[in-house]
C-alpha cells in the first residue's frame, strides 16, 4: 500500500481544498483524504478559501458553512 508521499502527480486522483475553523476536523479530513491518494490544501477560513481558488482552482470544495468572520455561504457567493 502506497503511503501519501509515494503518489506521483500523474496518480493523484484529483485537488480538494477543505475549509473548517475547526483544526481537529481538518487534520481528520486531510489525513483521510492524502492516505486515499488525493491532493488536499486546507484553509482555515473564508479568505484564505478564496485566495486558494485563486492560486490553483481545485476539483472539489468541502466547505464548512458556519465559521466566523465569513461562512460557508458567504464564500460560495464570492466564487
Amino acid at each position: 500500500m502506497n503511503s501519501p508521499q509515494t503518489y506521483k502527480k500523474d496518480k493523484v486522483k484529483g485537488n480538494i481544498l477543505i475549509v473548517d475553523d475547526s483544526l481537529d476536523n481538518l487534520n481528520l479530513l486531510y489525513s483521510t483524504l492524502t492516505k486515499q491518494g488525493y491532493e488536499v490544501r486546507k484553509a482555515i477560513n473564508g479568505a484564505m478559501a478564496l485566495m486558494g481558488v485563486k492560486a490553483e482552482l481545485p476539483d472539489l470544495i468541502l466547505l464548512d458553512i458556519r465559521m466566523p468572520d465569513m461562512d460557508g455561504y458567504e464564500v460560495c457567493e464570492k466564487l
